[in-house]
């Protein structure tokens, strides 16, 4: 990133012309492409029509650019610097999202579609007892092949960014042929009103770029923020990309034919956003368990929660609400503090707590769907950033 680039060699310039723009570009188009982008797009559309579509699209991809021209490369080094922890749970976090999700969708879509996602006990169990091992096993594959890729250097991954980028692209256009055109996403007639998810979205998005740790090795390294107006093309084609998998008039239709598209994309991204952020591990500062011990829990934490008679949407939405409230929340918390100055654990517990206070309504609008509950929370956690700040900025600074 990054944090080593911070504490190491604060004054080294950006080197590279456009080629090094545009594969920084790349880089953070494909390290942002999560199991959020690739999957979420679909459940949006299910219950929101392609209003719930732009509602996540929009603030998702001004939220990402505008981080590339608000940071500049000395103003990314004071941020990493001061908030290397959040910084470093930010990809803990993303590391056991991603690996949460390799082992939902493994076993719902590859092993046993029909058990893995039954309402019948019988066919859970199957599910659960079966289908752990197979399961286990490509959750392991896939980390131990990101890890093995983690340890190359900046070049390697802006060519492996590109060459993900240009794979999803051909994959997406075979998409678009066998789909017809962009599917219909209709909204539902008794849905949830879809205007109660975007103050989050707003939220969420505006603010969780400034704790991922690649968005900060790419501000810092790229000889231009325009790298950022390269990752809004890419990144836009990631989600209208993830959108042709859905369609509302005949799910059954369009499944079949793009499944294993969607599949081999969600293969490349998911290790490639694993491995990047297993790398920038490697150069944050670690807590009690060390390195190895953190990443080894986040894994850990991930599988477990991915195994068949766990893993289900309500278990995703849960990982989703990481990205909604306490992590901007402590953004929020951060920008108020003001620059150079650091938030001590104290504050950050104090995050926590809020977040923990504040889940029913979480648990309303997201796993209920009842989306106006999302409105007082957007507010809540907003508000809870903005008085942690203030009250931080009232001590001295302290470690």
């Amino acid at each position: 990133m990054s944090v080593e680039a911070s504490l190491r060699s604060p004054s080294t310039p950006a080197r590279g012309g456009f080629a090094a723009t545009a594969g920084w570009g790349v880089y953070c188009a494909c390290s942002w492409t999560w199991c959020i982008g690739m999957f979420l797009p679909v459940i949006l559309l299910g219950r929101f029509g392609w209003a719930g579509f732009l509602a996540f699209a929009i603030p998702n991809l001004i939220g990402c650019v505008g981080f590339g021209y608000v940071f500049d490369a000395n103003r990314s080094r004071r941020f990493a610097t001061c908030h290397p922890l959040a910084i470093r749970w930010f990809s803990l976090a993303t590391i056991a999202f991603q690996v949460f999700f390799i082992g939902w969708t493994s076993g719902m879509f590859v092993f046993a579609p029909d058990a893995a996602s039954a309402a019948d006990p019988a066919a859970a169990g199957v599910a659960r007892d079966v289908l752990v091992w197979p399961v286990l096993g490509v959750i392991l594959t896939w980390t131990a092949g990101a890890a093995a890729l983690s340890a190359r250097g900046d070049l390697f991954w802006r060519w492996f960014a590109v060459l993900a980028a240009v794979t999803s692209g051909v994959l997406f256009l075979v998409a678009l042929q066998r789909a017809g055109g962009l599917p219909a996403g209709p909204a539902p007639e008794d849905g949830a009103p879809v205007s109660g998810i975007v103050p989050l979205m707003l939220l969420g998005f505006l603010a969780c770029p400034a704790l991922d740790a690649t968005f900060h090795r790419a501000r810092q390294r790229a000889p231009s923020r325009h790298a950022f107006a390269v990752f809004g093309v890419v990144f836009a084609m990631m989600l209208v990309f993830a959108a042709t998998t859905y369609d509302g008039l005949d799910p059954d239709r369009i499944l079949p034919a793009l499944l294993p598209l969607a599949i081999a994309q969600w293969t490349l991204q998911l290790v490639f956003t694993i491995g990047a952020h297993i790398r920038e591990l490697a150069v944050l500062p670690s807590g009690r368990l060390g390195r190895g011990g953190e990443l080894l829990a986040a894994i850990a934490v991930g599988s477990v929660l991915g195994l068949p008679g766990i893993a289900d949407e309500r278990m995703y939405l849960l990982f989703l609400g990481l990205y909604a409230v306490p992590f901007p929340m402590y953004v929020i918390a951060a920008v108020i503090n003001g620059p150079g100055r650091s938030l001590s654990t104290r504050w950050i517990a104090s995050a926590l707590l809020v977040s923990v206070a504040v889940s029913p309504l979480g648990w309303l609008g997201f796993i209920e769907n009842r989306t106006l509950f999302l409105l007082p929370l957007a507010a809540l956690a907003a508000i809870a950033g903005w008085a942690i700040g203030r009250m931080a900025r009232r001590r001295p600074v302290t470690a």
